[in-house]
C-alpha cells in the first residue's frame, strides 16, 4: 500500500481534517492534499510529523508491503462505494452510525457485536439487492 493511501486512512481514521493532520505536520492543508494524492512526498521531518499525528511509525508508512488492515466498518462502507456508488457508501455509513447508536452502552461482548453487525451487513445489501429486482424500471 503507498504512503498516500495510508495517509489517508489513517487520517481519516483518526478523525482528523487534512488542515489539522497538517498543523500537527507543520505543513499546510495544502500540502497534505498533495501527499495524499501522490503528488509530492513529504521531507523526513514531515514524514516524523505525520507518523506521530497518526500513531505509527515512518517505517511502517514509508513500507509499500506493509497494508493498513481494514476495520469491518471500512470494509462495508467499500464494499457498498463499488456496488452502488457514493450514495450506498453514504447508506453504509449511516447505517453503520445508527448501529453503534443502538449499541452505546450495551452489554455485548466484542464477538456478539461483531455477529450483529456481519447480520445488519447481510440484510443492508439484501435489501439493495431486491430493491433492485422488484424496482421500476426506467425506460
Amino acid at each position: 500500500m503507498k504512503l498516500s493511501e495510508k495517509i489517508v486512512i489513517l487520517r481519516k481514521r483518526r478523525g482528523l481534517t487534512q488542515e489539522q493532520l497538517g498543523g500537527m505536520a507543520g505543513v499546510k492543508k495544502r500540502a497534505i492534499i498533495y501527499y495524499e494524492n501522490d503528488q509530492r512526498t513529504p521531507s523526513n521531518e514531515v514524514l516524523a510529523g505525520i507518523a506521530e499525528a497518526l500513531n505509527v511509525t515512518v517505517d511502517f508508512l514509508l513500507d509499500d508491503f506493509q497494508d493498513v488492515e481494514f476495520t469491518k466498518e471500512e470494509i462495508f462502507i467499500s464494499e457498498a462505494k463499488s456496488k452502488y456508488g457514493s450514495k450506498g457508501a453514504a447508506e453504509a455509513a449511516n447505517t453503520i452510525s445508527r448501529v453503534r447508536a443502538l449499541m452505546a452502552g450495551g452489554e455485548l461482548n466484542e464477538n456478539d457485536k461483531d455477529a450483529f453487525f456481519e447480520v445488519m451487513q447481510e440484510i443492508y445489501f439484501d435489501s439493495k439487492d431486491k430493491a433492485k429486482k422488484y424496482g421500476r424500471n426506467k425506460a
